[in-house]
């Protein structure tokens, strides 16, 4: 498992407790654990390999925590995305490209670790999409944090790649600009 650089406030028992008052769920307890022990933090420089045509890899940038700065809050992360993720998940991390890890609480498949891709977001109403219209990442919240490896973008060759689309996710931009 990769480093992750702990958020400096503490854990708040409460604060999840609300979350799982809210989401109608309670959390597998390997991640209540890690939140007691990291309670969210930074990702740097690693890589997350897919069985995916879609998405081969994603990188990290953060876990959520409880009672942290507003766009790193998971209570806060949920009740801005729990009507454009489906029922049952909720969003723990975000990637490099805005993406949320999501963890899914739904009787099936309790515990998955999943990625919401605000790509497709736009093909769907909301409260439409549903747990298999995101991308399967692991089986549990231990088996993703194992799968974090370590990345050193200066090792990859981008020769002949180049930006074609950026896609800001309007909540994010809203947060950035100080205008919630």
């Amino acid at each position: 498992m990769i480093d992750i650089k702990p958020n400096s406030k503490k854990f708040n028992q409460k604060h999840l407790e609300k979350l799982e008052q809210k989401s109608g769920a309670s959390f597998p307890q390997e991640y209540v654990q890690f939140l007691k022990d990291y309670n969210g933090g930074e990702v740097e420089d690693n890589i997350i390999e897919l069985h995916s045509e879609e998405i081969e890899s994603f990188s990290l940038s953060t876990f959520f925590g409880t009672e942290v700065e507003y766009i790193n809050d998971i209570l806060s992360c949920y009740d801005t995305f729990k009507n454009r993720i489906p029922k049952g998940c909720v969003p723990i991390g975000r990637d490099v490209g805005g993406n949320m890890v999501c963890l899914n609480l739904n009787e099936e498949s309790f515990g998955n670790i999943l990625l919401w891709d605000h790509d497709i977001e736009l093909d769907f109403e909301e409260n439409e999409m549903e747990v298999q219209d995101l991308y399967y990442v692991a089986s549990s919240f231990n088996a993703f944090l194992h799968m974090i490896k370590p990345y050193d973008p200066e090792e990859d060759n981008l020769d002949g790649y180049e930006v074609e689309e950026v896609w800001i996710d309007p909540d994010f931009l809203k947060v950035l600009k100080g205008n919630e």
